[in-house]
């Protein structure tokens, strides 16, 4: 049977679409051509925003990961919410997701290739490189420091603590922060430092008073270095608080006066 010409033209039409549906269904995912690339301090958060397509004729299910980037960063996907491990894109149609990666103030600095990766439920993954870069502009960390300490209740301990600017550029307002119990009272010496340049060192004595009323316990202190741009990470000592040295006295006193007290009723009562 011979077909005319429209009729072979429309069958043409119709294999070509066809083949057009098909080919779309094999299409992966596609994001913006954007290079990515954050730079942040080590210890701050870096956000990515990538803008996934589904160019397929129908909906499917994506599963993001993001790798090659340092040990010890926390990774988190979501859509401007509530942190998510998958996404649904219907199909035609595209949706934007958000990488945040928080660094810690001990990641090295550099400047790292990650790979961020959509893997669609049918196995088909998008891949998009980016650049995460930490630097280290402002950083301050505790250098030296005493680990232990012992005092009595109701009188006062001292120590010592160097900070040291390991940032490349100047510090303002350097000051050693600590968390004690509410009844004591903490000075140190100097209460701030106007400007620490890049690569210097403070040192800082503190002295607090432990009021007479402290029980005997090991108390953690958390001691951290704080100033305009950054803080270090924390410190701890642990001061042992002993009952006041006078109680002991008063106490042994009133022991030996009870002592003398039993001798003498004793003589009196031999004497009869």
């Amino acid at each position: 049977m011979r077909l005319n010409f429209s009729q072979a033209l429309m069958r043409g039409i119709t294999v070509g679409l066809a083949l057009l549906i098909l080919l779309a269904s094999r299409l992966p995912a596609q994001a913006d051509t954007i290079a990515l690339s954050e730079t942040v301090q080590a210890g701050e958060t870096a956000v990515f925003t990538l803008e996934i397509h589904n160019e397929t004729t129908a909906s499917h299910t994506y599963t993001p990961t993001l790798s090659g980037l340092p040990d010890g960063l926390t990774i988190s996907f979501s859509q401007g919410g509530p942190v998510m491990d998958k996404i649904v894109i219907p199909a035609q149609s595209a949706e934007q997701i958000v990488a945040r990666v928080e660094t810690a103030r001990e990641t090295p600095v550099g400047s790292y290739n990650g790979q961020f990766v959509a893997t669609r439920d049918d196995g088909t993954a998008l891949t998009i490189p980016l650049d995460l870069v930490v630097a280290n502009t402002y950083a301050v960390q505790i250098a030296s420091q005493t680990l232990n300490l012992s005092v009595f209740s109701g009188q006062e301990f001292t120590f010592d603590l160097t900070a040291v600017n390991s940032g490349a550029a100047p510090l303002t307002h350097v000051a050693l922060q600590m968390q004690t119990p509410a009844k004591w009272i903490v000075q140190t010496d100097p209460a701030q430092v106007d400007s620490l340049a890049a690569g210097a060192s403070t040192a800082f004595h503190a002295k607090v008073l432990v009021p007479p009323s402290q029980m005997a316990i090991d108390q953690p202190v958390k001691l951290t270095v704080s100033s305009d741009q950054v803080s270090s990470a924390d410190g701890t000592v642990i001061v042992r608080v002993q009952k006041s040295p006078n109680f002991l006295y008063g106490a042994g006193l009133i022991i030996a006066l009870a002592v003398a007290g039993v001798f003498l009723y004793f003589r009196r009562q031999g004497r009869r």
